[in-house]
């Protein structure tokens, strides 16, 4: 057997326990989720929240309910402050390790939240990537044979911390995992952890596709977005003769400088029979799909989104892997982990041994208390409210999900999308208040004054943004499209997504002044598709895709 075989096993072997206890418990979930709840409050009963919200004297989850209300990003911005600035037990008795970055929703008018990551937190995580990869790799024993590619964090870079000395962002991917998984993964990742220290993203991408061509024995991909793979492969034939070169000499020439200090981390062995083998299969007339195949032979599942938008992005991405399995990835947000997949279910499953869930009904009244994880109904729509042990406390989520089926009596959910006007194509999130924010102070800066403005995202190959402006007097449209796309890689995945080539640029769209208004476009539009006149309400950002075909005809 090979060391990746051994040590595949070993990890299989690791989770085990924690497979068996997520099983036991999707058979007794309300009893499982109290028990979840009572640890988080008795361990931070001491803390500035606890005592605020009386923790000690909570006894079930209707007091829970009733003492501590719903919350936002926005409604933990002094804790995360006081954290910021070093202060201790704020929101857990666990210290911050971590002051981990993710896309701003609603609350973050800077385009980003950073969440707190305490080593409790993190415990919860694995419990579930430890029932998901038992479940895969006892039951896809081919993935057990070769190395793996996971892509999980941006390649931001940088040594990043807060006034009080908290770090911002993990240093890489398998810091998630817990010391057995990060061990065990670190030696079965087709590329080390330097290579998202990488500051330049043509760096990144083609050391990114050095190290995968080497492994000759890859069978697994981790991604997120659909549109990640096809960025990453597109320079693949361009670049193929300069990546065969490295592979045979052992050198390392990427198209752009990398700084000294990440070279050590980047060491690669000379593969003289591996490079001529590789520079045969990319010299061919074949098509891509069949040099993939031929260039990664044993690989045998890919991972990735798969609902609400992403879906739409899911079949040219299957047209060059058209021989490797999919798994539909669950709900994982920077804030917790919602859902997992298990083989063969209609829908990831509720991680119902990380955290604590409620759901809010879509359909209910606001007074209507959220449900518990035990009281969901088959083909329910919910929004998700999480209370996990990195001091999210009733937590709204604002994604939408579906109930497709149960395991035992543990919910099977579908991500339907965000219920908060949050676009998403690729893992953005732009959200409208951080959008609104940007526009005005483009629109400040050029003294003008739109009697319409909307971002819009466009299916283009690779989508983007598009910003439609009506105004009463021209406007400098490159000028302003360039400034507002600046101003959204606030959002750092946005920024990353541009930079990677799952995004493209935000384009301008002028609309004719003399024409018809865009407004009055936009609200017959909206009653159209079935909202009442008086409910639409003016927006900076629609994240539905097809207003295009709308505008476009509009254009100057």
């Amino acid at each position: 057997m090979t060391l990746a075989g051994l040590l595949n096993n070993a990890w299989m072997l690791a989770c085990r326990r924690e497979a068996m206890a997520f099983a036991a418990a999707t058979r007794r979930v309300a009893a499982s989720q109290n028990e979840i709840l009572g640890n988080v409050l008795r361990r931070n009963r001491d803390t500035h929240f606890g005592r605020t919200h009386s923790f000690a004297s909570i006894r079930n989850p209707s007091e829970y309910q009733r003492r501590v209300p719903l919350m936002r990003y926005a409604d933990y911005a002094d804790a995360i402050q006081w954290i910021s600035e070093g202060k201790q037990a704020v929101l857990t008795q666990d210290p911050v390790e971590v002051l981990e970055p993710t896309s701003g929703t609603t609350g973050s008018a800077s385009g980003r939240k950073l969440i707190p990551f305490t080593r409790s937190l993190r415990a919860q995580f694995q419990r579930a990537v430890a029932a998901w990869m038992f479940d895969l790799l006892r039951h896809r024993p081919a993935i057990r044979r070769g190395r793996a590619y996971w892509s999980i964090s941006p390649a931001l870079g940088g040594d990043r911390r807060t006034p009080g000395g908290v770090r911002i962002g993990f240093d890489a991917d398998a810091d998630y995992l817990g010391s057995t998984g990060r061990w065990i993964l670190r030696r079965l990742m087709a590329t080390p952890d330097a290579v998202s220290k990488l500051p330049d993203i043509e760096a990144f991408r083609y050391i990114t596709l050095r190290f995968l061509l080497a492994a000759d024995d890859l069978t697994l991909m981790s991604i997120w977005s659909p549109t990640f793979l096809p960025a990453l492969l597109g320079p693949l034939e361009p670049w193929a003769d300069r990546l065969c070169v490295d592979l045979r000499t052992g050198r390392l020439d990427p198209p752009t400088a990398i700084p000294a200090e990440l070279r050590r981390g980047l060491a690669l062995l000379a593969r003289p029979r591996r490079a001529d083998e590789l520079r045969a299969i990319f010299r061919a007339s074949a098509p891509l799909a069949d040099k993939l195949r031929q260039a990664w032979p044993r690989l045998s599942l890919i991972s990735c989104w798969a609902d609400a938008a992403a879906a739409h992005y899911l079949p040219p991405l299957r047209a060059l892997f058209p021989q490797v399995e999919w798994q539909p990835k669950g709900l994982l947000a920077t804030e917790g982990c919602v859902s997992f997949p298990l083989l063969d279910r209609a829908g990831p499953v509720l991680a119902v041994r990380s955290h604590f869930f409620e759901f809010a009904e879509v359909a209910s009244t606001e007074a209507a208390a959220p449900r518990l994880a035990h009281q969901l109904d088959a083909g329910g729509r919910y929004g998700v409210i999480l209370t996990t042990a990195g001091g999210l406390y009733r937590y709204q989520l604002d994604d939408l999900v579906e109930v497709c089926g149960f395991e035992n009596q543990c919910p099977l959910l579908r991500f339907l999308g965000k219920m908060d006007g949050v676009s998403d194509q690729v893992g953005e999130k732009l959200a409208e208040p951080f959008v609104r924010s940007v526009l005005s102070a483009v629109f400040d800066r050029h003294c003008l004054a739109p009697t319409f403005a909307m971002l819009v995202p466009v299916d283009s190959r690779p989508p983007r943004y598009r910003l439609y402006v009506q105004a009463p007097a021209p406007f400098d449209r490159r000028a302003i499209a360039a400034e507002v796309d600046a101003e959204l890689r606030a959002n750092p995945h946005y920024d990353y997504a541009v930079r990677l080539g799952q995004l493209g640029a935000a384009e301008v769209v002028s609309l004719h002044p003399g024409g018809p208004s865009a407004w009055g476009v936009y609200e017959r539009e909206c009653v159209a598709r079935g909202m009442r006149a008086g409910n639409v309400k003016p927006t900076m950002l629609d994240h539905r895709p097809d207003w295009s075909t709308i505008f476009d005809p509009l254009a100057l």
